[in-house]
């Protein structure tokens, strides 16, 4: 005769719990690499952005040398906005709305530039301190010289102010 076992019932509790675990897991994961991802962007553009206005300082004083040989050579007038101080030539070139490049050269007797100075100068814009947003009111003092923060509002009835 074939006595049949019975069937033991799958214990599934701990494996859903492993698996749970190993889910959230690799949520979490997932969620700390698109993070990093979007801060990598961030930076590499950051560092595009930078990268052009080095080549853009590099070409206006690529292009301000070039008219500086074309004056010594005799065939051009000297550059606007340069000051000429003997055999000291020096000025300041803005390429972007807050960033200037600041160049002193010399030029020796075969009229040959050495340049003694390339500085770039970022400078940062300032906002008034003063300045209240559009739409905001000032602060008022009332008569015991507390600051009132709260717009002036009545309360009819009652006498309060």
């Amino acid at each position: 005769m074939n006595v049949k076992k019975p069937r033991q019932p799958i214990r599934s509790g701990a494996l859903t719990i492993v698996i749970t675990c190993v889910l959230i897991l690799l949520a979490v994961l997932s969620l700390l690499s698109l993070v990093s991802a979007q801060t990598d962007k961030a930076l590499a553009d950051r560092q595009m952005v930078f990268a052009q206005q080095n080549a853009m300082s590099e070409r206006v004083g690529q292009e301000w040398l070039a008219s500086m040989d074309d004056h010594l050579r005799g065939g051009a007038p000297l550059p606007s906005g340069t000051v000429q101080d003997g055999n000291r030539y020096t000025t300041t070139i803005q390429f972007s709305m807050n960033q200037y490049l600041h160049i002193a050269a010399e030029a020796d007797s075969d009229g040959m530039l050495s340049v003694t100075r390339w500085e770039i100068e970022t400078v940062a814009e300032t906002e008034s301190v003063h300045a209240l947003p559009e739409g905001a009111q000032p602060l008022t003092e009332d008569e015991n010289g507390y600051i009132n923060t709260l717009p002036e509002t009545t309360v009819e009835g009652t006498g309060l102010a």
